[in-house]
């Protein structure tokens, strides 16, 4: 550890003189928040998740210092600790490690390091993904003959095979113990630490462990769950759900690891039960797998390593055509997006991308939408609204047919705003074309949609730049987006030694000045792209500026300049970060 790196033994035996074992089984609280500092623990084997408030915060591994912080402080603690999976700690009392850092400079110093790093660390909006430099996985089959042990195995090829990653069976560990000792009940205390003690010894020799289950309530599979920070659930798509034991045991037991679910689907291939598996499963996310296809192997494998990416794109009208930019440029550097997300025109733009488009027929289906026939000019009578939005949503239908958001390959989410309670609301399922229209309602300009008796709107009311639902996917990296601009509502030479009410009401010919449309989209998001854009920023790993300040929010007509724009800038500050990034 390098916290004890520099101590000579006699410290090191004085310090270990006060340790003391504490097992913490999977789920359960090492401490919670506002509790007092009482000891000062080291991780010797399993990963914790950190938490406060319910938000993640990161995640401490293997020989990572936990509750330095209460203990120099003396304050209560300021978040939560839970096991994510089985974790064998050393626990210091917090008057005996005061003591000795008190007579050890070198270990204070290396601690002060320590709390400015985690402080900066928890201060940005970025957090450690579970796996994101190694970790363990359970691939669990949902049905027999579901080929959970041969998907195990291609991850492990796609984490770079042996001896960076390494699959273990039941039958590696009767190889090495003796026949049935992989059955070994999860309470038998001399067993089952001789088991659990090599498990452990495995992550000092492999980046990654992967674990192939059984779909019983056996030691082995259980065993499984408790060993993994990820637990993967094999089912096929087109099968109906069934009940998985070994999950009824998982849940039973308040195990807090992830379940995810993979799907296998042929291209081309329905998927109607993908809800009800997500249900059944309690899986926070769900991947689609062409058996036994390269590339969707890739795709996961980066994903559920925390090596994927996640591109989050913003609302901002017209200038939103600069996303498309975005795209050409990532497909000319061969960055593939694993997931993608957005607000209002972002939505729109990555929901294309999530359905396979390229850059060249995205730009296709926004000049036809938004400069040859503009489906934006339905007016009507301005008693909620400018437009009535029905000719719009049609021509959504018409470019997305009846694609659901949770049948899409590529992860896909938009944001709305409740009206009537003032939340986000997110998007990841459903009706694309839907959803899609919903994060486009901007108050006053089109009527608000109505789900569950509350009322919908444009999602960047709240949150123009959705970097935090994509921070809680844990993916990977994030790429962010923006072309909302700032003073872009201006009257240039008006109001100058007196307030001036009617100079709107008033214009001269070829003045420009802003038109109702662009004042109630400019209201609605007003909020979002001063208040909280500066923590949607912080969250985003790559953040790209579009150069779009001179352009209005309504100028359709200057898509192709918009998508210039956006290439070259976005070309221009990749490059230099292509060798950081995946390749497709």
């Amino acid at each position: 550890m390098p916290l004890f790196a520099a101590l000579e033994p006699a410290a090191l035996q004085r310090l270990a003189a006060q340790a003391r074992r504490r097992e913490l089984g999977s789920g359960a609280c090492l401490y919670a928040e506002n509790d007092d500092p009482s000891h000062f623990y080291v991780l010797l084997r399993g990963r914790l998740r950190v938490s406060s408030r319910g938000q993640l915060l990161g995640y401490i591994s293997r020989r990572e210092p936990v509750g330095e912080m209460g203990v120099v402080s003396g304050e209560p603690r300021n978040a939560s600790v839970h096991a994510v999976r089985d974790s064998l700690l050393l626990a210091i009392p917090g008057a005996a490690f005061l003591a000795f850092l008190r007579s050890e400079p070198d270990a204070l110093l290396s601690l002060t390091r320590l709390v400015i790093a985690r402080g900066r660390q928890y201060q940005s909006k970025r957090r450690l993904v579970t796996t994101g430099s190694g970790g363990s996985f359970a691939v669990i089959p949902a049905s027999p003959g579901v080929p959970a042990e041969r998907l195990a195995e291609a991850l492990v090829q796609r984490l770079c095979g042996w001896p960076h990653a390494r699959l273990v069976t039941s039958r590696h560990v009767d190889a090495n113990f003796g026949a049935g000792f992989a059955q070994t009940a999860l309470d038998d205390p001399e067993a089952g630490e001789r088991l659990r003690a090599w498990l452990a010894s495995l992550e000092d020799h492999h980046a990654y462990v992967v674990y192939a289950a059984d779909n019983f309530d056996d030691a082995w599979s259980l065993r499984c769950l408790r060993q993994a920070d990820r637990i993967l659930i094999l089912a096929e798509a087109q099968a109906p759900p069934r009940d998985v034991p070994v999950l009824d045991r998982l849940q039973a037991e308040g195990l807090i690891a992830p379940v995810e679910l993979v799907l296998l689907r042929p291209q081309g291939e329905p998927s109607p039960h993908t809800l009800a598996w997500c249900r059944e499963s309690c899986a926070r996310a769900h991947y689609f797998v062409h058996p036994w296809a390269e590339d969707e192997l890739a795709a996961l494998a980066r994903q559920i390593t925390g090596h994927g990416i996640g591109l989050v794109l913003g609302g901002g009208g017209a200038r939103g055509f600069a996303h498309i930019g975005l795209v050409r440029a990532l497909e000319q550097l061969q960055v593939p997006v694993d997931v993608c997300g957005g607000t209002s025109m972002g939505a729109f733009v990555s929901a294309l991308l999530a359905c396979g488009f390229d850059s060249v027929e995205m730009a296709q289906i926004a000049r036809e939408t938004f400069v040859v026939r503009n489906y934006l000019n339905d007016y009507t009578m301005p008693r909620v609204s400018l437009i009535r939005g029905q000719r719009f949503l049609r021509r959504l239908r018409a470019v997305f047919g009846e694609r659901r958001i949770e049948e899409l390959r590529r992860g896909y989410y938009c944001i709305s705003t409740n009206l009537t309670t003032g939340a986000t609301v997110v998007h990841d399922r459903g009706e694309l074309a839907g959803w899609v229209g919903t994060s486009m309602c901007v108050p006053g300009v089109a009527p608000p949609v109505a789900w569950q008796g509350e009322l919908l709107c444009d999602g960047g009311v709240v949150n123009n730049l959705p970097t935090d639902v994509m921070q809680n996917l844990e993916r990977g990296t994030i790429i962010a987006s923006n072309v909302s601009a700032e003073g872009d509502i201006r009257a240039p030479g008006a109001g100058l030694e007196e307030p001036d009410p009617g100079v709107l009401l008033n214009r001269a010919a070829g003045q420009r000045l802003p038109r109702l449309s662009e004042i109630l989209m400019r209201s609605a998001t007003l909020t979002s792209d001063t208040a909280i854009q500066r923590a949607a920023i912080e969250r985003a790993d790559i953040y790209l500026r579009m150069p779009i300040q001179d352009i209005g929010m309504f100028d359709w007509p200057r898509l192709e300049e918009l998508v210039e724009r956006g290439y070259e800038h976005a070309l221009q500050q990749l490059t230099p970060l292509r060798g950081q990034l995946p390749r497709g």
